[in-house]
């Protein structure tokens, strides 16, 4: 992978991520973005790539590292969104979707919550890595069928 492509996966991996934050607290949508979060970012920034001619998968070491990245990427940008997001609702509107979470956000020490995001971030990454394996072999699926199929012409 050269410079030009992780840069481009960081900053689609950030800007997701930023979205996700954002969008998170709203109380039934929180889940459908966790769950976009933990096996979705990777396939999502994977295929955008790939349709806009940046990303070539060759190899599955390729998928794991892309998947890798966007999920660790994503994570930290969510989570910063995400805490600051919490914090104004629970300063400014008093108004908590997660009272657990706001109740850590704003007491726990910087140091806890940068261990917990790290640790989430990790987890992300692994989750994200296998996304981007299965994206891997299900692009390479359908690539197939389609040769297969288009053979005669």
């Amino acid at each position: 992978m050269d410079r030009i492509l992780v840069k481009n996966i960081t900053i689609l991996s950030l800007i997701l991520g930023f979205a996700l934050g954002i969008l998170a607290p709203i109380p039934f949508i929180g889940m459908i973005m966790l769950f976009i979060l933990l096996l979705g970012s990777a396939p999502l920034v994977m295929v955008y790539l790939i349709m806009d001619g940046k990303l070539e998968l060759t190899t599955t070491k390729d998928s794991i590292l892309t998947g890798a990245l966007t999920g660790f990427m994503t994570n930290i940008t969510f989570s910063i969104a995400y805490c600051v997001v919490m914090v104004i609702l629970s300063k400014g509107f008093h108004y908590t979707p997660n009272f657990f979470l706001t109740a850590m956000i704003e007491n726990s020490p910087v140091w806890l919550l940068g261990t917990f995001i790290i640790f989430l971030g990790v987890l992300c990454a692994t989750t994200n890595a296998f996304a981007g394996f299965a994206t891997y072999y299900i692009i390479n699926l359908i690539r197939d069928i389609y040769e297969n199929n288009h053979k005669d012409n």
